[in-house]
């Protein structure tokens, strides 16, 4: 760009950095703005909430994480338990009937 006049060239300047600030850094200081759950991959009928809960009961202990993988042949929630008494331990449920299908 080619400014006639040196106060036009740094009020360019100020502007276009200005933007490219506020548009890196707004969303690093902004708030959470997606409280709604995530949506169902194809073919689920249950959340990974519900997957949580349901594993929770057949292994008490605290949820550390929850992933979607093809076990025994079927798309499962992993979800992954701490045990006080088993340790570490994946509990598989099904996508769609909410049965655990196994352990590991």
């Amino acid at each position: 760009m080619k400014f006639p006049h040196p106060v036009l060239r740094a009020g360019a300047c100020a502007a276009l950095c200005g933007a490219f600030f506020m548009g890196c850094a707004g969303p690093a200081f902004a708030g959470p703005t997606d409280t709604k759950a995530a949506p169902l991959p194809a073919g689920a009928k249950i959340t990974s909430n519900q997957a949580s809960a349901i594993a929770l009961k057949a292994i008490p202990g605290k949820v550390t994480s929850v992933a979607i993988e093809k076990k025994l042949g079927k798309t499962v929630y992993v979800v992954e338990i701490m045990s006080e008494t088993q340790g570490e331990k994946d509990v598989f449920v099904d996508l769609v009937s909410g049965k655990v299908i196994g352990t590991d």
